[in-house]
């Protein structure tokens, strides 16, 4: 909707600019440092910023194509305008060129008349600057595009404002908006009731696609789509998966659930970092372990500790046999090794899809180990390694790294990073378009040699994404939560999945962003108000269902409701019913009489109604927003308001039994879809009753 209304007033804009007498030749707009460049929430609660895709940068204006080639230029003014629908306007600005040169050459030659010929730029709806504003009087959107045309129209702001508040007036013959307001330069918008109800009729007729853009039939059947190879989790096979890896493994999900309503095309992979030490390392924990339950002697060396290895080195014994373990750990150490590799990887599979976390591929390090020849080779003709004190080093200084890297060491044991250099070669020979890593925070300093391997091979380091989860801290009852007995040192993300829950879990870990610290306390989780926003959310919908429930009215009478037809209920029975609950009377206003109030509350109660609605219908541009910014705990603010809102709506509003009940019921059906949708997209199941 955000873009369909951008679209809208280009088209209106540009007939505007047509229309008028004097246009100078300057053709560059220039967006004001104004809040234009910013989106704030619309009409709901909190503080949260919402940067637009759009608005970035100063906006420029793309010239129309010559005459003979009119592939969507100005309409022609000898048109009769009323035969032109806003719905064409639309379509007719869309497939304006967004390539064509400007004419920035000097105009001292040319009169004011060729000018304003010559000059007749169009404007593309991308270039609209268009906002939230956070005032709720000031309607559902506002624009600053005034300051813009000024200098280029020659009018002051505010004149111009005022003529083209009263151009958009006089060519709404739709009823797209409802109010068109001029302020001080800016143009407020109020979108009509018949508009809004227009996308909501189409989402509860098509639920599976509602919040999708709406390009993506396009999308499907193009290569517009971005092919994205998204690699994410990637721990250890060496032990059970703990709650730093839960933020990540969330994130990833959550963000791939989004890009593929988006329409994007995402594969989903973990790399099992399944050779080299770490496995040596797990190979000979168990080994130990397993000795020690036989009461036989032990090995010296590094291991892993935690009850976990216990339980695997159990199943080994049970697995090999008694006699396997009277052997050398040399002549067992391999198979041992992959053994423990297998049963922690099955463990962590478990763990992930108990969080509704899936995976397309899982990619062997040790099966990559083939190409490690053939990696060194590509290295060397790019004149990236070089042998220094017995060992291999990347010169990666050369791009930007801190210092060089050691690929080999001097006993010829290949490093940690040279089986990541091997992976990410054999990602780009796969030729995504994109590519999304999402790291701990503790793998910071990894990014610039990373990068400086894939641009030694050849490839383009600038595709790679590198998102980093930093630190979880949980409490519970204001404690840091327990230590796993079962893994040491470690929280366990099983057994917090099994405290609170997958729902639950899902929510906190994508409630903040992913770049900042994140602390909780579990215990806020048994709250039943609006400081536990999963609850708030769940009772907001379930709210609904049980109005549905109790209603006497049908289904298919909800559904065929006009929800735009309620301010004609309303005013056929406004002389006797007030339509907001008497204890919201003293917020609302002051009215002098009865008479008053029933007016002020029936007018409170189709206004709530259509911001309410609005709110719901910004889910898409929500999304596609977070999606850009991989800022998804918007949208977890945008549920918490939304939420917020409709409790305030209910709390308000009489709803059953009263003569606008389809109308109501119909919209607030639409807010459940809205709500279902949101938290679908994020993993979460969401709650009918409670």
């Amino acid at each position: 909707m955000f873009y369909e209304v951008k679209a809208i007033l280009a088209g209106l804009i540009n007939e505007f600019i047509e229309s008028s007498h004097v246009i100078a030749k300057d053709s560059t707009i220039v967006s004001p440092p104004l809040a234009s460049d910013s989106i704030v929430p619309p009409t709901i609660a909190g503080d949260t910023t919402f940067n637009s895709p759009t608005l970035a940068g100063d906006v420029t204006i793309v010239s129309p194509p010559l005459a003979g080639g009119a592939r969507g230029g100005v309409k022609n003014p000898n048109q009769d305008s009323k035969k032109d629908s806003i719905e064409s306007k639309t379509r007719h600005v869309k497939q304006i060129k967004t390539s064509t040169s400007i004419d920035t050459s000097p105009t001292s030659q040319h009169d004011d008349k060729k000018d304003s010929i010559e000059s007749k730029e169009i404007l593309i709806p991308e270039n609209i600057p268009l906002e939230y504003p956070k005032n709720k009087e000031h309607g559902h959107f506002a624009t600053t595009i005034c300051f813009s045309l000024a200098k280029r129209l020659r009018k002051n702001p505010r004149d111009l404002a005022n003529a083209l508040s009263e151009f958009i007036e006089s060519k709404n013959k739709d009823s797209i908006f409802e109010n068109v307001e001029a302020l001080n330069g800016f143009i407020n918008l109020t979108l009509s009731l018949q508009f809004l109800e227009s996308k909501i009729n189409i989402a509860l007729k098509n639920p599976q696609d509602y919040a999708k853009p709406q390009n993506l039939d396009s999308k499907k059947d193009s290569n517009n789509a971005q092919k994205i190879l998204l690699e994410f989790v990637s721990a250890n096979p060496t032990g059970p998966l703990h709650i730093g890896h839960a933020r990540g493994a969330i994130f990833g999900s959550a963000l791939t659930n989004i890009a593929q309503h988006l329409g994007e095309k995402i594969v989903c992979e973990y790399y099992v970092n399944d050779a080299g030490a770490q496995i040596s390392m797990l190979s000979l924990s168990l080994y130990n372990a397993a000795r020690e339950i036989l009461n036989l002697s032990t090995l010296q060396g590094e291991i892993y500790k935690g009850e976990y290895i216990k339980d695997v080195a159990k199943a080994a014994i049970e697995h090999f046999g008694v006699s396997e373990f009277h052997k050398q750990w040399s002549e067992i150490k391999e198979n041992l090794g992959t053994f423990g590799k297998e049963k922690m990887l099955d463990e962590i599979k478990r763990t992930l899809k108990q969080a509704r976390i899936h995976f397309d591929n899982f990619v062997s390090e040790k099966a990559l180990y083939k190409e490690w020849d053939a990696t060194l080779s590509d290295l060397q003709k790019h004149n990236a390694i070089e042998e220094k004190d017995g060992a291999i080093w990347l010169k990666s200084t050369l791009k930007g790294d801190d210092k060089d890297r050691v690929l080999v060491r001097n006993n010829g044991e290949p490093t940690y990073m040279a089986g990541d250099i091997i992976y990410h070669r054999d990602k780009f020979e796969r030729h995504f378009k994109h590519y999304i890593n999402i790291w701990g925070a503790d793998h910071h300093g990894y990014i610039k040699r990373i990068k400086a391997s894939i641009d030694f091979l050849g490839y383009n380091s600038a595709n790679l994404e590198v998102l980093l989860a930093q630190m979880v801290s949980l409490l519970k009852g204001g404690q840091p939560y327990k230590m796993s007995k079962r893994a040491g040192n470690f929280i366990l993300m099983q057994d917090v999945l099994d405290d609170i829950g997958v729902d639950s879990l899902r929510f906190i870990f994508l409630s903040k962003s992913l770049d900042t610290h994140l602390e909780f306390d579990i215990d806020d989780l048994n709250k039943q108000d609006s400081s536990n926003p999963i609850f708030y959310i769940n009772y907001a919908n379930a709210r609904i269902h049980t109005l549905l429930g109790k209603s006497s009215c049908t289904l298919d009478s909800i559904m065929n409701a006009k929800i735009c037809d309620i301010s004609t209920i309303i005013a056929g029975d406004s002389a006797t019913t007030p339509h907001v609950i008497a204890s919201e009377r003293s917020e609302r206003s002051n009215p002098n009489s009865k008479e008053d109030f029933i007016k002020d509350s029936n007018n409170a109660l189709a206004k709530d109604l259509s911001n309410l609605i609005f709110n719901a219908l910004t889910l898409s541009h929500i999304l596609e927003s977070s999606y850009k910014d991989r800022s998804l705990h918007k949208i977890c603010e945008y549920l918490k308001n939304l939420a917020k809102d409709f409790h305030t709506f209910y709390n308000a509003h009489k709803i059953l039994n009263t003569p606008y009940e389809k109308q109501i019921l119909k919209a607030l059906k639409f807010i459940s879809l809205t709500l279902t949708t949101a938290f679908s997209l994020l993993g979460i199941e969401i709650k009918t009753k409670m």
